[in-house]
């Protein structure tokens, strides 16, 4: 959708007709429509108001006055001038005067403001005459709905970036405001259903938009539920920029900070980033909103030049055309983005230790703990529906620490969330299935680690960390952290881990972890566990039994099963090792030829250290089936006399 003339009314298409066109009738170029004149800006991106005629009037309202009238351009409509005490982002009380235009005529004599389909809000913060915002609502096919929406950002009266937004769901919903400007608040915008949003810098010499920082932030309902299972963001970012600098390893998220002046280097951009999350088990729905499972985080340097990025819409004011990617190409070009390097991450459970989403008991605001390094910074917390899920609107995506990728994002979560890092170029997103820890991973990915803890209010449990230590592509090596305590409580290096190449259909891969992964993992450990714990008793630690009582779902059920598994394994095989320690120390390490009974102690500790050593490395390779029959084993050479 590239113009939009062929879907409006014949009189709308008219009307459009007559920015800067020539007339075939008299030669001669038609002067803009009334309320594109009436903002017109000056030299590079100016907007002032005090030349307008009814400035002096503006000046003397009262907080909450107002008055209309009628612009003295050729055809102009009605407009409206009010004083306003607004209530800005984070807060912040500002008296601002508020100049109301009715682009399509449609504000009834009297009316007490205009609407949100084709009207033009501009606003001047401390009334001193500069334009601080724009807020500018186009209706593409005159049904009375909003289809786009602009929000511009001044400074000192010069024009310097905009917010733009497409509802392409056609719910009406798009950006949250607070006195005019983004309220910082996109759970109560519209990151559900499809629609996308993106910024452009406003290059001021050739008058012209530029892809800046998030370029786009996309959505897609991908089984018509009014849900996103899918969100996209890519960082508009100068392709001479430092990832090592302070601000641009940031860039694309530094959004409010880009009040300077436009810059040489802004006029190469790249996408440099992209960030990438899905819904795999396809429990996105109204009930379960922003439910993703994993993403995949995107670095390189491509120049950001996309067939289709300029897009132009007649109803906009000047400049008309915008540069992003399209929506419809968005899927596509993340699926084989030119990486320098991936980040994988796969949210295995909620974190405790932060506040990502909207808590009731805790109101409008909290401090969250995941900064880089533990930082703590402030975030609004806003509503949206099982807040106790504590899901970003942003999908989910890398971290600050460990591998270094720029242009990231978060706030983060640190605990509970499984990373993988892949140092190699790729052109395509890959995955795998391996037996050995139940989980789906990154093709190619060298190393990666869990921060598992803070699950119901508890402490740190510890860390597991894997790595490919052949790089083959594929994990091998599995270690287990326990809390405080410096050497790995397991580690195991496995000959076969039980690979399975998964297919490059997401629908196929999200039937075969639904309906079959899944189920089979979580009955296999079940199984182990039982025959653990028949082997030796164990009692389920308080928080990790809250945990699994509170998981919202089969593949964070897996997670916590895991931990309680692990952590019964762990205390299962010291207790063998020390059974074998009991037995070796029933003889004396010496010729037993002549002493039946010791002989067949012997013959009994060192068969029972060998079952040990095979449980271990059917444990570690996945085979739960084997372990089972091996803890058999182990327990009728002890029943024996």
């Amino acid at each position: 959708m590239r113009c939009y003339l062929a879907a409006l009314p014949t009189v709308t298409a008219f009307v459009l007709g007559l920015v800067a066109a020539p007339s075939s009738v008299r030669g001669e170029e038609q002067p803009a429509p009334w309320w594109q004149a009436e903002t017109a800006m000056g030299p590079g991106g100016t907007l002032i108001l005090t030349d307008k005629p009814w400035w002096e009037r503006a000046q003397a309202l009262k907080p909450g006055e107002q008055f209309t009238l009628q612009s003295e351009y050729p055809g102009g409509g009605q407009m409206l001038v009010r004083r306003e005490v607004l209530t800005r982002r984070g807060g912040k009380q500002t008296d601002a005067l508020v100049w109301v235009l009715d682009d399509d005529g449609d504000f009834p004599a009297g009316a007490p403001d205009g609407d949100k389909d084709s009207d033009c809000y501009v606003v001047d913060y401390d009334r001193d005459g500069h334009v601080d915002r724009i807020v500018d609502y186009l209706d593409n096919d005159a049904d009375g709905q909003l289809d786009e929406m602009d929000i511009r950002y001044f400074q000192e009266g010069r024009l310097r970036r905009s917010w733009f937004g497409l509802d392409l769901d056609r719910d009406g919903q798009l950006w949250d405001l607070a006195g005019y400007e983004y309220s910082s608040n996109f759970f109560a915008s519209d990151p559900y259903g499809n629609n996308m949003i993106y910024m452009n810098e406003y290059d001021p010499e050739r008058d012209q938009w530029v892809p800046s920082c998030e370029c786009p932030f996309a959505f897609f309902d991908t089984d018509a539920d009014g849900e996103s299972e899918v969100t996209i963001r890519v960082s508009g970012v100068p392709l001479e920029f430092d990832p090592w600098d302070p601000f641009d390893m940031d860039y694309g998220n530094a959004v409010f900070g880009y009040t300077g002046p436009f810059t040489e280097r802004m006029r190469h951009p790249g996408a440099v980033n992209f960030r990438y999350s899905r819904d795999l088990d396809g429990l996105s729905s109204p009930e379960r909103r922003l439910h993703y499972d994993l993403g995949f985080n995107l670095i390189g340097r491509v120049p950001y030049d996309f067939p289709g990025m300029a897009r132009e819409n007649p109803l906009r004011r000047p400049p008309k055309v915008t540069n992003v990617i399209p929506h419809e190409d968005l899927i596509q070009a993340a699926e084989t983005y030119p990486a320098d390097q991936t980040g994988f991450s796969w949210r295995e459970y909620g974190d405790d230790a932060v506040a990502l989403g909207w808590d009731a008991k805790k109101g409008s605001g909290a401090f969250c703990r995941n900064g880089p390094e533990g930082a703590s910074h402030k975030m609004l917390l806003t509503p949206f529906s099982r807040a106790e899920e504590d899901r970003r609107w942003e999908g989910v995506f890398w971290t600050w620490s460990r591998r270094f990728m720029h242009n990231t994002g978060g706030p983060i979560q640190n605990w509970n969330m499984r990373r993988e890092f892949c140092p190699t170029p790729s052109k395509k997103r890959e995955l795998y299935y391996c037996r050995a820890d139940h989980r789906i991973h990154l093709k190619g990915a060298t190393d990666g680690w869990i921060r598992v803890g803070h699950l119901a209010d508890s402490d740190p449990w510890g860390e597991i960390r894997f790595f490919d230590t052949d790089r083959d592509g594929y994990f091998d090596r599995w270690q287990t952290h326990l809390a405080d305590v410096a050497a790995p409580a397991r580690v195991s290096t496995v000959r076969d881990p039980g690979i399975r190449e998964l297919p490059d259909d997401w629908d196929a891969i999200g039937k075969l972890y639904t309906e079959e992964l899944l189920p089979e993992a979580l009955q296999a450990n079940e199984k182990l566990m039982a025959a653990m714990h028949e082997t030796a008793d164990f009692d389920v630690p308080e928080h990790l039994a809250k945990a699994l009582e509170a998981a919202t779902c089969d593949s964070e059920r897996l997670y916590v099963q895991d931990l309680i598994r692990e952590t019964q394994y762990l205390a299962l095989r010291e207790t063998l090792h020390q059974q074998s320690e009991e037995l070796f120390a029933g003889f004396p390490p010496a010729d037993l030829r002549r002493k039946p009974d010791e002989l067949k102690t012997s013959i009994r500790a060192w068969t029972h250290a060998r079952l040990t050593a095979d449980l271990d490395t059917a444990y570690a390779e996945g085979r739960y089936d084997d372990a089972v029959r091996l803890l058999g084993e182990i327990g009728n050479l002890r029943s024996k006399p």
